[in-house]
């Protein structure tokens, strides 16, 4: 081949259109823990749907990244349910409150392996006593966690209908799946590291 061939053919695979990014790797996506989720009255002002609100009943959040990630790339979201299990009301973002370190839903950079507090307001429809269960959902649209208040359990949300439910169906399924072709694998032979 000659240097004329070989700029020619570099200048066709150049050319090419680039195929879609494949998904990011799995440990390369931050995980998002639900470390706790209590009522509180909010002290300070909080700003929901364009009203600023004082001394608001809210849920404060305390959650925990696995590494520094954007809140801008974090899914933060709340639905309210009442004891028929309907959608009374949902949170889409989380709302701006004024905190020490600034006014913000998600903060701007969540650290690594630090308590980091949201506060979800407590709409009217809920602050009339109507909502039975809350459903939080936070993390990266690739790896999500899900808690529910004030029943705590691990699938208890399965029951209900919200956006990302299916989402967290397949993550489950896909969590169960990799279990189970790691238990299949034969065992390591002595002395073998993996």
């Amino acid at each position: 081949m000659n240097a004329l061939t070989v700029s020619f053919v570099l200048g066709l695979v150049a050319a090419l259109p680039l195929s879609a990014e494949p998904p990011a790797p799995a440990s390369s996506v931050p995980v998002v823990t639900i470390v706790s989720v209590r009522e509180f009255t909010f002290d300070n002002w909080i700003a929901a749907d364009g009203v600023f609100r004082i001394k608001w009943p809210c849920l404060k959040v305390s959650l925990r990244t696995s590494r520094d990630v954007k809140g801008s790339e974090i899914v933060g979201r709340a639905y309210f349910f009442d004891n028929d299990k309907k959608e009374l009301s949902h949170c889409s973002t989380i709302p701006n409150a004024n905190h020490a370190d600034g006014s913000y839903g998600l903060p701007p950079l969540l650290k690594a392996h630090a308590n980091i507090d949201v506060f979800v307001p407590i709409d009217t429809a809920s602050k009339e006593g109507k909502w039975r269960m809350a459903i939080l959902v936070f993390g990266d649209s690739h790896k999500l966690s899900t808690e529910t208040y004030p029943q705590r359990g691990a699938t208890d949300w399965k029951g209900y209908d919200f956006r990302e439910k299916d989402a967290l169906l397949a993550q489950i399924k896909e969590a169960e799946e990799a279990k189970k072709n790691r238990s299949s694998l034969p065992p390591r032979p002595a002395g073998v590291r993996p």
